[in-house]
């Protein structure tokens, strides 16, 4: 693959929901940490399962994967995330804050908008200095319009920060925020740094599929993120070519492919082949990646 080639520090996957991101991402993580890497895989979909592929609990601490040593597992969880958030920022507030000030901060950060910020909190935190430890980090994440809400937030956060110099919002106090302005700059720094972080769109080789991925790599462009691969994951190749269902859904693909969006087209790319075998277990996942792969008894 090319994405393990010369990898950045970073590796970030993302795309639409199915495609096959958290199967490609930790045979990813996994390659790499069987390479000598040490290597955090970062989920950040609250409906991962992670857990389920490499059969053990997904924390919000880095959790070290049996069986393939130096690859650590770390879990995302919005409801952790959003309460270790608002306990940070009513921290912050000035000593002789009264009580009713503080419970109007805590309406302010019982919202969604919170989540959301709070969750952005801990992945930058990854990004900028609180995954020093690991050689790699690799993420694997919610699907495109969650993922793309959540990169948008650092220019938003800045936006609130420049117009507002005493206010609160579900984001918190002004006050607090100035904290937190380096930290996220330093995260959207580190995702536009083509030599720490790569994007890799994961696409099927399906119309629909890769016009998602290519509205996607428009939009990270947009947000400043142009380092981009293309994964197409699933490319069926008929072993018999005298089978007409065989050869009839291997046609559909590549009629699917040779209909790929020019934005996507000019992307480095990488073909995974479908696999004849469900991407649970270390096995299977140091499988998935290896070119002479077979069926996992």
């Amino acid at each position: 693959m090319g994405f393990l080639s010369q990898p950045t520090r970073h590796l970030f996957f993302t795309g639409k929901g199915g495609v096959g991101k958290t199967s490609l991402s930790t045979a990813a993580a996994l390659a790499l940490a069987d390479s000598g890497k040490s290597v955090l895989l970062v989920s950040t979909d609250a409906a991962s399962n992670l857990d389920e592929m490499l059969g053990i609990a997904l924390r919000n601490t880095p959790t070290p994967v049996p069986g393939a040593r130096g690859l650590f597992v770390l879990n995302i969880d919005p409801g952790n995330a959003a309460e270790s958030y608002r306990r940070r920022v009513l921290a912050q507030m000035a000593a002789g804050t009264t009580e009713a000030e503080r419970a109007t901060v805590r309406e302010q950060l019982s919202g969604a908008c919170t989540t959301e910020i709070a969750s952005f909190d801990e992945f930058a935190s990854l990004l900028s200095d609180g995954a020093e430890d690991f050689d790699h980090v690799v993420f694997d994440t919610a699907p495109t319009g969650h993922t793309l809400r959540l990169l948008s937030l650092p220019k938003a956060w800045s936006g609130f920060l420049d117009g507002n110099d005493r206010g609160a919002s579900c984001l918190g106090p002004h006050s607090g925020l100035k904290m937190q302005e380096a930290r996220f700059k330093a995260a959207l720094d580190a995702l536009s740094d083509p030599t720490q972080t790569t994007v890799v769109l994961v696409t099927r080789p399906d119309k629909g599929a890769m016009a998602e991925a290519a509205r996607t790599s428009e939009e990270l462009r947009a947000l400043g993120l142009n380092n981009q691969r293309l994964a197409i994951n699933g490319v069926f190749h008929a072993s018999e070519s005298t089978d007409p269902v065989a050869s009839a859904i291997e046609g559909l693909g590549q009629q699917a492919l040779a209909q790929m969006p020019l934005s996507l087209r000019a992307l480095p790319q990488d073909s995974v082949p479908l696999r004849a075998f469900d991407m649970v277990g270390l096995p299977a996942l140091r499988a998935l990646l290896n070119a002479g792969a077979a069926p996992i008894p």
